[in-house]
């Protein structure tokens, strides 16, 4: 069985809060492991933030709002 997308960023994060991925990082980290609309998805709305990058928590809850 497949790893939830959530999973799937909690390990490449590390499961550490205080790590923050920029939207070229979560997309070679994620690029293997989730489909690449979804991942366009989050990056986008990674890149609608505004922030040059986003720890766990909102990558996380952006990837929920996404799907």
């Amino acid at each position: 069985m497949e790893p939830a997308p959530q999973e799937l960023l909690a390990d490449l994060y590390g499961y550490d809060e205080d790590a923050h991925f920029d939207t070229t990082q979560l997309g070679q980290g994620l690029a293997q492991q989730m489909s690449p609309t979804q991942l366009d998805k989050l990056i986008a709305a990674v890149e609608a933030t505004g922030d040059a990058a986003a720890d766990l928590e909102t990558a996380t809850a952006l990837l929920n709002e996404t799907r």
